[in-house]
């Protein structure tokens, strides 16, 4: 069931108009629920979501997804300008991976591609992929913490 809530949010449809946070759990919301009807998903702000704490500091999903007798925590991460959010990101999903059956961090990019100045401008810029180490912690994060990382790029103008 992990793989298929990171498929839907990989899948689905995120207005690049929303950037708040009610917004960007209710497009991941649908998302889910477009792709598992049966599931039972609990939204932070909307319904009563549980977190946990570590060392006094709070950690709560942005979606709860329950199904096949198990509860799947979703964080949705945005990016816009850098990537400093991720560290929080990849910490609560650790600390809530201790309370539920899996987490899926869920990291939606809209940051800007950079252009190299000697590329043609006609071209597209060139977006950042995982580097082999990322793909690295990634894959040990879901071994081994049942943590599954999603990163989707977005442009944030929806062009």
């Amino acid at each position: 069931m992990q793989d298929q809530i990171a498929a839907a949010l990989r899948e689905g449809k995120f207005d690049p108009q929303h950037a708040g946070e009610l917004f960007l759990r209710s497009d991941a919301e649908k998302a889910v629920r477009d792709k598992l009807p049966e599931a039972r998903i609990q939204v932070a702000g909307k319904d009563e979501v549980r977190g946990t704490g570590f060392l006094g500091e709070r950690f709560t999903p942005d979606l709860v997804v329950e199904g096949g007798g198990k509860k799947y925590a979703v964080t949705i991460t945005l990016l816009r300008g850098d990537a400093s959010p991720v560290t929080r990101a990849l910490a609560g999903a650790l600390v809530l991976s201790g309370r539920f059956d899996g987490v899926v961090a869920f990291v939606l990019d809209r940051r800007l591609a950079k252009r190299n100045p000697f590329d043609d401008p006609n071209d597209e810029p060139e977006q950042h992929q995982l580097s082999d180490a990322e793909k690295a912690l990634a894959r040990q994060l879901r071994e081994r913490h049942g943590v599954a990382l999603e990163v989707r790029k977005q442009d944030p103008f929806g062009w």
